[in-house]
């Protein structure tokens, strides 16, 4: 007899994680039904949405934005709640997104349903007051960095780590620093509406000043063209940002996930981020570690660049590009941390043991 799973993803790289543990579950229990949130790689393994609304209506990030979209959210939520509360499935199964999945998980959880949190939020970053409260909501945390074990366990909290589910990806899986274009350069302004309307122009004005100086550059940016705003020409748009920072030589890109993808892809970066001044003040005040990119917090040390809010304006941004392109042995040395990085992460099938755990628990109950 199959499961019912009920699950709830809320960003692009949640969706695409949680569709690939979907999978994996369905392999190993085939009759497993799927209900709950998601977006396009969920939906194509076969969830069964229960709010009518578009994955990017929910899919937000920062103070400001959360507040701006909080009826939105606050629908879904409502929606997802009357659902965990009244329908009957075997594990509730939230996928990051803390502000929304934390307090539902509590409400499931003491109704008696088994909560198996997968992708543990970054308390360790910027809530560790909110770690009791994570106790309070799940049976089992499956994190995907490895120092988090240590940090949630200190809070009573199960926490296991079986790998970062970005190397089931086999595009990621082998190092990739062939089939390189060496003046290619990857503009990743992140592929939420907001991060792009804060992201892409200044982007492009440094591709347009780093032109000027290296005529023989190229310049792709890993999102959709825009409809309207200022394109230079002869940058091109492109939507596969696997492909795009297999290519590329080097990548600027907005800080988040895509910094380990690009660093998994053999890229050597920069890193920005800016962020409404809301959303940066209270950042200021919560956020106690000393990093923003990934690849450094898991390195605990600085091993990209890293230009942030206000000093994020173009000259910024081309002065240390153009640093990466005149001193070759500091991309050799990007590339020397990506190999310590990489050999942290657990390799690839990270989806199907964590299935397998899944499953394991269940049958215990």
């Amino acid at each position: 007899m199959g499961l019912r799973v009920f699950i709830v993803a809320g960003d692009r790289s949640g969706d695409i994680h949680a569709a690939r543990l979907m999978a994996a579950l369905r392999d190993r229990v085939p009759d497993t039904e799927f209900v709950g949130i998601g977006g396009p790689a969920m939906h194509a393994v076969g969830l069964k949405p229960i709010v009518p609304l578009a994955f990017e209506a929910i899919s937000v990030s920062g103070f400001s934005e959360v507040v701006r979209q909080y009826r939105t959210l606050r629908g879904a939520f409502e929606a997802a709640r009357q659902f965990g509360m009244n329908e009957k499935f075997d594990v509730f199964i939230p996928v990051d997104y803390p502000g929304f999945n934390l307090p539902l998980a509590r409400q499931l959880r003491s109704r008696g349903v088994p909560v198996f949190w997968y992708i543990a939020p970054q308390l360790w970053a910027w809530g560790q007051w909110r770690a009791a409260r994570l106790a309070a909501a799940v049976d089992r945390l499956f994190v995907i960095l490895p120092f988090e074990v240590e940090f949630f366990q200190r809070y009573g909290i199960e926490a296991e780590f079986h790998g970062h589910p970005l190397l089931d990806n086999p595009r990621y899986a082998e190092r990739g620093y062939t089939g390189k274009q060496p003046h290619l350069i990857a503009l990743l302004p992140g592929w939420r509406q907001h991060e792009r309307a804060l992201h892409l122009q200044p982007l492009l004005h440094a591709a347009v000043q780093l032109r000027q100086r290296r005529p023989e550059l190229e310049f792709a940016v890993g999102v959709e063209r825009p409809s309207h705003g200022s394109i230079p020409p002869d940058v091109s748009f492109e939507s596969d940002v696997e492909s795009l920072l297999l290519r590329a030589s080097i990548a600027i890109v907005k800080a988040g996930t895509t910094t380990l993808e690009a660093l998994l892809a053999g890229a050597a970066q920069v890193v920005v981020y800016r962020a409404s001044l809301g959303t940066y003040v209270v950042g200021r005040l919560v956020v106690r570690i000393p990093y923003i990119a990934l690849p450094n917090i898991i390195a605990g040390k600085k091993v990209v660049p890293e230009i942030v809010q206000w000093t994020s304006r173009t000259e910024r941004i081309e002065q240390t590009v153009m640093r990466l392109l005149d001193d070759p042995h500091s991309i050799e040395q990007q590339r020397h941390a990506a190999e310590h990085i990489r050999s942290q992460l657990g390799g690839s099938g990270t989806s199907g043991r964590i299935a397998d755990r899944i499953v394991h628990l269940l049958a215990r109950r």
